[in-house]
């Protein structure tokens, strides 16, 4: 027959052939310097990065405006139509992670510090919405809201 091991290593007669102990050692030594360069988490705080930077945005801006249509109501005993009302989403608005303190002042968090308070650590949420009121028989009326919801 043959052995298993001469066929895994004889695939290029001019390439040479590591030893495991190396070839293990080797590994070791660049998974040891990719995490002393990048560190545990910098794959997620990437992630995080990104998802912060670019996607809340596009997700917002890919989102429909909203049409709100109420019911006609009767007004000195004639139907009326009721406004519409489009809600349109726009540029959002991240602030830093901030905490308040008992005498109302305001100071930046970091995580470690929420984690030894047993804070969250968390970070408000802004975003601009541009409201358009629609009246039948009227133009429409736009009106900019910028830094109006707070999550």
């Amino acid at each position: 027959m043959y052995d298993q091991e001469e066929e895994f290593y004889d695939q290029d007669e001019d390439s040479e052939v590591i030893p495991n102990e190396i070839w293990q050692e080797a590994c070791w030594i660049v998974i040891s310097a990719y995490f002393e360069e990048k560190g545990l988490v910098r794959q997620q705080l990437d992630s995080f990065d990104e998802f912060i930077q670019m996607n809340v945005q596009r997700i917002v801006e890919d989102f429909p405006q909203i049409d709100l249509q109420g019911e006609p109501n009767y007004s000195h005993g004639e139907m009326e139509a009721p406004p519409r009302y489009l809600l349109k989403f726009e540029q959002i608005y991240l602030s830093k992670p901030t905490h308040w303190e008992k005498d109302g002042a305001p100071s930046p968090m970091m995580p470690n510090e929420a984690r030894l308070r047993n804070l969250t650590y968390s970070a408000p949420l802004y975003v601009d919405i541009t409201k358009t009121i629609v009246r039948e028989g009227e133009d429409p009326v736009e009106t900019q809201h910028q830094k109006n919801i707070h999550w």
